[in-house]
């Protein structure tokens, strides 16, 4: 059975894979650009983009982001655990949000982008893998959580088409 006739389409996969190289293009004009502080320019910029990803699914009436990849897992997402879900969206918006600041400071030479980047890069896989132990915890009846059943959701929720795990 195609992948197509299956109800995925690379489309959104393929689209995002091309958007991906405009940006590569435009954060190393911006990095020769801003000079030395180029790479906190666009680390700001990423950050603040992601963090309004999440945010903007915050929204009154919006699925948040976390839970439109929940519902796509295999386990499925019952009713009662997308407040957790939404919380979650929370916590990495604001995560987020939190280290555009630091590399806002890093552009001022308050901190070291190198060093900022280092903390982020362990804080946010600490994040990431810590989230999949107490999600096993809080929701035990979902089965034990892993980075690979998160990426296998995320990939699942980009591909779907025709159903819409996304909606409310």
């Amino acid at each position: 059975m195609t992948a197509r006739r299956q109800g995925r389409s690379w489309t959104g996969p393929t689209l995002w894979a091309l958007a991906i190289i405009p940006e590569i293009l435009l954060g190393a004009l911006a990095v020769w650009l801003a000079g030395r502080h180029g790479p906190a320019l666009v680390a700001m910029l990423i950050n603040l983009l992601v963090a309004l990803r999440f945010g903007m699914t915050l929204r009154p009436g919006a699925v948040p982001l976390i839970t439109r990849y929940a519902r796509c897992d295999r386990m499925g997402l019952p009713a009662e655990c997308e407040g957790y879900t939404r919380r979650l969206t929370a916590a990495w918006t604001g995560l987020l949000a939190g280290f555009a600041l630091l590399h806002a400071l890093a552009l001022t030479d308050l901190w070291s982008t190198a060093a900022v980047g280092r903390w982020q890069a362990a804080v946010v896989m600490g994040v990431f893998l810590g989230e999949h132990a107490l999600r096993s915890l809080v929701m035990p009846q979902l089965g034990i959580a892993t980075p690979w059943r998160t990426f296998a959701a995320i990939w699942q929720a980009s591909t779907r088409r025709g159903e819409h795990p996304h909606a409310a």
